[in-house]
């Protein structure tokens, strides 16, 4: 296979973009830190054409705002894999437009396959099989290593080929038309809302079996996580995780003692400051809310 190009640098990138242009087709991917971050943003984009593939560190790019020559470019179609997610986060974090795309993951639901990961599709396609080890790393951290910025560049390398054949089959069934006004329409797609609303706590697992004054509890809970997760930068579920969240809800603990015998709580939570402001956050919303009963909250 041939080597990837890693582009570091703002003069290397407008040197690339300048070749990049002059491709017909282009595969694209990014990678973010979204299971790490409170803050998610993208890490990496990666672009393949028919001869070269890019990986693009966009953490060093200091005018990444170049690019949108390349993704408005009508003339140059844009090749993804669930371009939903990799455009919501684009747009979320460069306010790039999008035009003429093609999206693979949509042609293969549009063809009626179930399975539409992209590690099953090439496995499928082309007998090419991912790592998956890389699939949750913190992609915000450096330096990256050659294994990972490897398992990178598959991720659009056999996009175009794909692509291909995926477009010959929807010809084939007189499926194109509606896969363009498909494709249009991820083109136009807003940028993703806010990952953690206030409201989130009333989808974790658990929660509807929840007496009115738990829920209570456990919106404030939910409420004093986030702001912890703001102040450290990091997704809400590794500060506290969701189970041990509900489990609180459900124990109601007043002490220290019954605080350490929740099940999953992270030893940080167990001991010093972040306990007794746990179990304070939980006094204060049971003084909050003395009368309240075995009714829902949400009904």
């Amino acid at each position: 296979m041939r080597p990837y190009i890693l582009i570091a640098s703002d003069q290397r990138l407008e040197e690339a973009i300048s070749t990049l242009l002059t491709c017909r087709r282009i595969a694209v991917d990014t990678e973010s830190n979204g299971y790490y971050a409170y803050y998610e943003r993208v890490c990496l984009i990666q672009l393949s054409t028919d001869q070269d593939d890019y990986i693009i560190d966009i953490l060093n790019i200091a005018h990444p705002a170049c690019l949108s020559k390349l993704f408005e470019n009508p003339a140059v179609e844009k090749i993804f894999h669930a371009a939903s997610n990799d455009i919501g986060a684009l747009k979320r974090d460069f306010q790039f437009t999008f035009r003429h795309v093609f999206d693979t993951a949509l042609a293969c639901k549009l063809l009626g396959e179930k399975r539409l990961g992209l590690s099953h599709v090439l496995e499928t396609h082309f007998q090419v099989q991912l790592d998956k080890k890389w699939q949750r790393c913190d992609w915000g951290a450096r330096p990256l290593k050659d294994s990972q910025l490897h398992y990178a560049r598959l991720d659009t390398h056999y996009l175009i080929p794909l692509r291909d054949k995926l477009h010959e089959e929807l010809v084939r069934r007189g499926l194109w038309p509606q896969a363009q006004e498909a494709f249009a329409k991820v083109c136009a797609q807003a940028p993703p809302r806010e990952r953690f609303p206030a409201n989130g706590y009333e989808r974790l697992p658990g929660t509807r079996s929840l007496s009115r004054k738990a829920k209570a509890v456990l919106r404030d809970l939910y409420a004093y996580r986030d702001t912890l997760a703001r102040r450290v930068n990091r997704a809400p579920f590794r500060v506290l995780p969701n189970e041990a969240l509900v489990r609180l809800a459900q124990r109601l603990p007043t002490t220290m003692e019954e605080l350490r015998a929740v099940k999953g709580l992270p030893q940080t939570i167990k001991t010093g400051t972040e306990a007794r402001q746990l179990l304070a956050v939980i006094r204060d919303a049971l003084e909050a809310h003395p009368n309240a009963g075995e009714q829902s909250l949400f009904s």
